[in-house]
């Protein structure tokens, strides 16, 4: 299972992130445009040191993404989704995808038989990208250990 950040817009959420592979050992994929320069401070900041022990592949848009990875069980993230994260069993998916921070995934990329959600209080909006990233990852280490 590998984690998609499609089209982050906050340099922070990207270098913890990085910093997130580089411990679990979980690839990420980042799908352009991004809302900030990839090598703005912030990332590197957030990422420390971490950069050369992450796996990290850039893709430049999501057609990109889909024909490299034609055949890929994909999961989406949102808070729109009805059924939660721990109730799937993650390693059946070859991609989580989680949308960026101010919108969240748009409407046409989401396939509603694999859209899952982080339950939380309903008068929330959303949850950070990076917590949101580091929940679900986790989660996934402790299903594929649990086994």
């Amino acid at each position: 299972m590998e984690i998609v950040l499609y089209q982050p817009e906050i340099a922070g959420n990207v270098g913890a992130c990085i910093r997130l592979s580089a411990n679990t050992g979980i690839p990420l994929n980042i799908i352009k445009p991004f809302g900030f320069s990839f090598q703005e401070n912030k990332v590197r900041r957030a990422g420390l040191d971490y950069h050369d022990l992450a796996s990290v592949s850039i893709y430049e848009s999501w057609e990109d993404f889909l024909t490299e990875n034609n055949s890929a069980k994909i999961g989406y993230l949102s808070a729109k989704g009805t059924r939660n994260y721990w109730d799937v069993n993650l390693s059946k998916y070859s991609y989580l995808i989680f949308g960026p921070e101010s919108v969240g995934l748009p409407e046409n990329l989401i396939e509603d038989t694999n859209l899952l959600t982080i339950p939380m209080d309903d008068d929330s909006r959303s949850i950070n990208l990076a917590n949101s990233v580091a929940i679900v990852g986790y989660e996934y280490l402790r299903q594929s250990n649990a086994k």
